[in-house]
């Protein structure tokens, strides 16, 4: 059997409802030399017969399908699992409920040199049935924040096998395997396209806090922390940010992104 050019990969867990979007998604896709694999937690929601019914529909697509449902350790030791069970030469990460931008996402990432080791895109947002375009940022930006979102990226299976998600960060891992290639000097390039589409409220942004400390970890292990003014500002920022959010409640957050995405 000929291996495909992309893994495409989902972990998740008890999200059948999200997950058939992102299955809708790929199955519309014009390009279809690639794999997919989904890699489920253990569910006990309906998640594992619906992973039952997918084979036949891919399989009319000539698109290879796997799935296994076991427990795990959380969401990067799912990944890394998906990893190990990928063909392709590049990998790419949607979550349940995640789409790709229209019908020829892949079709125009592939017509695209391929020269690089990491490849990222644009990624349209959904909040409250809002959507709004969110560009990539300069690559310099993952010192402090995610410079595009994970689900825009396409990464080369070896180096993913080489420097797999550290376990010990719940939230964060895929942060700090960007920022670590990037500090390596791994080639990054930018794709000037929306590739995904995804809904604000996942698990990194249900988690602020915790996602916060564990990238001030981050930074200090990999070399990057530095207590400055800019520093000082951003952290008075962020916990400004939670004080009013404790204060007031997910009701003035919610108006905050309305207002963001008009």
């Amino acid at each position: 059997m000929d291996m495909p050019t992309l893994s495409v990969i989902t972990v998740c867990f008890r999200a059948k409802e999200a997950l058939s979007a992102t299955v809708d998604s790929l199955l519309q896709q014009t390009w279809t030399d690639f794999e997919y694999l989904v890699i489920d937690g253990g569910s006990d929601d309906g998640t594992v017969p619906f992973l039952g019914q997918l084979e036949p529909l891919f399989s009319a697509k000539q698109i290879p399908f796997f799935c296994s449902s076991e427990p795990d350790h959380g969401i990067y030791d799912a990944m890394n699992k998906g990893v190990k069970k990928a063909h392709g030469k590049w990998l790419l990460f949607l979550n349940a409920g995640d789409l790709l931008a229209d019908a020829t996402t892949l079709e125009q990432v592939f017509a695209h040199p391929m020269d690089a080791s990491i490849l990222y895109g644009d990624t349209l947002c959904i909040y409250e049935s809002k959507t709004k375009l969110y560009p990539a940022l300069p690559l310099d930006h993952l010192t402090y924040e995610m410079a595009f979102c994970h689900q825009s990226v396409f990464v080369k299976r070896d180096l993913l096998l080489e420097h797999p998600y550290d376990v010990s960060y719940r939230v964060c891992a895929d942060h700090e395997f960007f920022l670590a290639m990037y500090l390596k000097g791994v080639s990054f390039d930018y794709l000037p396209i929306p590739v995904s589409v995804y809904e604000i409220a996942g698990f990194s942004d249900q988690n602020k806090l915790l996602s916060h400390k564990e990238k001030i970890r981050m930074q200090k292990k990999l070399g990057v922390f530095h207590v400055t003014p800019f520093w000082i500002l951003r952290e008075c920022s962020f916990y400004a940010k939670q004080t009013i959010k404790n204060l007031f409640g997910q009701k003035l957050i919610r108006a905050v992104r309305k207002r963001r995405l008009h």
